[in-house]
Formats: C-alpha cells, structure tokens, sequence
C-alpha cells in the first residue's frame, strides 16, 4: 500500500514547457540530426500512435515531412500511414487503432525516401487497469484520509505514476488548481493520501464555501526501444492511462 502525506504542487495557472515554433522541412535534415518522441497510448477504446520529430532535440524546430518521407504504424497486423496534426507550438504525427490489449506491439517505421533508409521503433502496451475508487461524486473532508485503488497488475519492466487534481474556487471566483503527483507509485493496487497534509488546500484565497472538484490520473508505462538512428536522447513508451470520476472535497465540515 502507497502512503503520501505531503502535497506536490500547487499553480494557479498552467506554463507552456519551452518548444520551438518553427518549422523545417524533412528533406533539409539529415538523419543524425533527427530527434524522436514516439508513443502510443491508451484508456481503454482505442490507442493513439504519436510521433514527434524535431531537430537535435525536444526544443529544436519542428520537423515537417517532406520529399516522401514518411511515418507507417503498425499494429496487430494493420498497417496505417500517420497523419499530419498541427496544433498550437507543436507539429506531430498520430494513427488510431481499435486495438488496446496488454502485450501488443505497435511498431513505428520512418523512412527515408532520398536515403533510402527506413528507422524502426517499437513498443508493447502494458497489462490494462481500471480504477475502483474513488467514484463518481464521491464526497470527502479535507480532514480525510483518500484512497485511490485500482486493479492491480505488477509487471517487470513498467512504471506506475498517479496524479491527482484538484480544482478550487477562489474568493475573487477565478480557479486555483492543487497537484499531488507520484511519479514512483508501487502497483499493488492502493494509494492512501492524507488530505489534511495538502497545504495547498489551506490557502486563505480559496473560497472554503465551495467544495473543490478532483480527479486521479493513473498510467502504466513501459519503455520501447528506439532506433540508433535518431539523435542522441530520443525516447518510445506505451502507456496504459486511465482517468477516475471526478469526486469532490469539502473544505467545510
């Protein structure tokens, strides 16, 4: 069992993470030079394959496939070419597949028309969960203890993480939000958060007459294997994500 009695952090605001909003055409990069983020992720229905490409690095210029270059992911005998998102600061690269069990393995080549060369990674999601409790508009006291439980599935090789995020009112009605996070949580299947150690939630500017919404966030990851090719630093994972039902606490008895 998880035990945590102390509160992670607390913003009022989200902060962009630092990333370049430029972007540069495939055919102008060499291989060597191309830095990879590459995931597939799931909460149960479908599973999302992501690709980042950027130059040198996470916070290098965003890479735009050009000249035939290309990124094919393959699961569970389908094979899909990604499509091009480009959303604010980010350029990436997605595919859906209905497919979702632990153990399946999701491949992501990237070839290179003019090099004639192809970069292989691979990942393998880890066994699915649901989350037990809390449940949905569940009621605590800040004074409580909260326990979070899930079904539990140990496997080597994976890492387990929770988050939990409570949003409150503050007195002038704009939102403040409170994050508990374990980046290290053992997957037995329960974690105990002493609420009366958050001293977030102890802030005068929370307006106490207004119950805080929250909600966990839990994720099994397990690393893939990337291809030598990319740069230096590069990275694959395949997540098993799941989100409770959002749940209240009272700061008022």
């Amino acid at each position: 069992m998880n035990t945590l009695r102390f509160s992670m952090l607390a913003l009022a605001c989200s902060a962009l993470m630092a990333c370049s909003t430029e972007t540069t055409n495939s055919e102008n990069v060499k291989t060597e030079a191309i830095w990879s983020k590459i995931y597939v992720t799931t909460t149960g229905e479908t599973s999302r394959v992501i690709a980042e490409l950027n130059i040198d690095g996470p916070t290098g210029n965003n890479i735009k496939l050009t000249a035939n270059d290309k990124l094919v992911a393959k699961a569970a005998n389908i094979s899909q070419v990604m499509s091009e998102d480009e959303a604010l600061f980010d350029v990436d690269y997605r595919a859906i597949f209905d497919v979702t069990s632990g153990g399946t393995q999701f491949t992501v080549d990237f070839t290179r028309a003019a090099e004639n060369k192809t970069l292989t990674t691979t990942m393998n999601l880890p066994r699915p969960f649901e989350i037990i409790t809390p449940q949905k508009n569940q009621s605590y006291s800040v004074n409580d203890e909260l326990t979070l439980s899930w079904t539990p599935g140990t496997e080597d090789g994976t890492q387990f993480e929770s988050k939990l995020t409570i949003e409150c009112k503050k007195n002038d009605g704009d939102s403040i939000f409170v994050y508990v996070n374990n980046a290290q949580l053992t997957d037995d299947g329960t974690q105990v958060i002493d609420l009366s150690s958050i001293e977030e939630l102890k802030d005068t500017a929370i307006n106490t007459r207004q119950e805080c919404s929250a909600e966990f966030y839990l994720a099994r990851t397990r690393p893939g294997t990337v291809d030598p090719g990319y740069a230096n630093g590069s990275s694959a994972k395949a997540v098993q994500e799941r989100y409770s039902d959002k749940f209240e606490i009272r700061l008022r008895n």
